[in-house]
């Protein structure tokens, strides 16, 4: 399969393959982690920084390759949109264009580039987030040893109300590993879970690209496709490949049901645990409610300062950072001093664009 990552075609190490706008002062930009309080992030830091928040990890990586490829404007958050697409690309396990980036880097800023982390490598991982809700990675292949992994997923689920199943990271599927995974998808909903797939657009394609109208063969892929297509809210491409699925098999076309709208995140990262005596934030922030937050309230309720540590988060999406930054409202109108530290350079851009830095510091890791 032809690779859809534009870093990939990049020569970065072609002298001025990321050279600043003309405009910009010849002398290299110092490298900073966050720009002062009064400006505002770029747009297209603030963009991706969203679409990581939503579980769009294609998208956000596209969106900041393209503001460095195009030399658009980053101010003085140029480190910072760099460390992010750092980021997405270890998220989406590309380590190849992970290494050029590097290189360039280097050069650019003349500092040391982030190294890359073996902690998201890896075969299918399945485990729980914050939020109570079960979360499969899967990565490779879709093939028949995904049973394994989804096995590990039922057993989870009979706690779970969501399943949550990022497929980005895949880069190959067949008729085996799809079935199998329709199976699960089937028991799942006669459970009544709730399913969601993170960045479907990916598989997705890999199953376009597959399947002939006509050819009788590779049902299940074809389900799985229209599945995708209806969780990626792609109603167009759900209605043409319903219509081929129906002329190829002989049967009456699957019917589009809207999927009302829902936040999502991506892979969970195996970590240690935080301090017992700091209140941590840790791995998928899923649609956290106020029971998640409520021990932070409590605590730093009996002080006047307090600490949140972030460095094993992953992930915060729109309801449960909803949450979070009115808990820390209410504190920090009671006169206390808060600061996250230990964010991931995208985590803290989204917190940063909610607006959290009106009522706490934010500390963001070094790039």
């Amino acid at each position: 399969m032809e690779d859809d990552d534009d870093l990939m075609s990049l020569d970065f190490t072609v002298p001025g393959a990321f050279n600043a706008p003309a405009e910009e002062p010849a002398a290299p930009e110092v490298p900073t982690t966050e720009p002062p309080p009064s400006v505002a992030l770029p747009p297209a830091l603030e963009e991706a920084a969203t679409m990581y928040a939503a579980g769009q990890d294609l998208d956000a990586m596209r969106r900041l390759e393209a503001a460095i490829k195009n030399g658009e404007d980053l101010g003085d958050s140029a480190v910072r949109a760099w460390g992010c697409l750092f980021e997405l690309l270890q998220v989406l396990g590309r380590r190849p264009a992970f290494d050029a980036l590097a290189l360039t880097f280097a050069r650019r800023f003349e500092k040391s580039p982030p190294a890359w982390s073996a902690v998201t490598e890896g075969p299918h991982t399945v485990g729980e987030s914050d939020g109570g809700r079960a979360h499969v990675s899967l990565s490779g292949a879709l093939n028949a040893g995904i049973g394994e992994v989804l096995k590990q997923t039922m057993k989870l689920a009979a706690n779970s109300a969501v399943i949550r199943m990022d497929v980005a990271k895949l880069v190959e599927a067949d008729n085996n590993g799809a079935t199998l995974l329709m199976r699960a998808m089937a028991a799942l909903k006669r459970a009544k879970k709730e399913i969601v797939f993170g960045s479907p657009e990916q598989l997705a394609q890999i199953l376009a690209d597959k399947l002939v109208m006509g050819e009788r063969s590779n049902e299940a892929m074809w389900l799985l496709l229209l599945e995708l297509y209806q969780q990626a809210y792609k109603q167009e491409a759900f209605e043409e490949a319903a219509v081929n699925y129906a002329v190829t098999f002989e049967v009456s076309p699957p019917s589009w049901e809207a999927l009302s709208p829902r936040p999502s995140s991506a892979q969970d990262a195996s970590t240690p645990a935080p301090k017992a005596d700091v209140f941590a934030l840790r791995g998928q922030m899923l649609g956290a409610t106020d029971a998640e937050f409520a021990p932070l309230e409590t605590a730093a309720g009996k002080t006047d300062e307090a600490d949140i540590d972030a460095h094993y988060l992953v992930r915060i999406d729109a309801g449960s950072a909803a949450q979070l930054l009115e808990v820390l409202t209410r504190l920090h109108a009671a006169g206390k001093k808060l600061r996250i530290v230990g964010l991931s350079t995208l985590v803290a851009a989204y917190l940063e664009t909610l607006g959290f830095k009106e009522v706490a510091e934010l500390r963001a890791r070094a790039i």
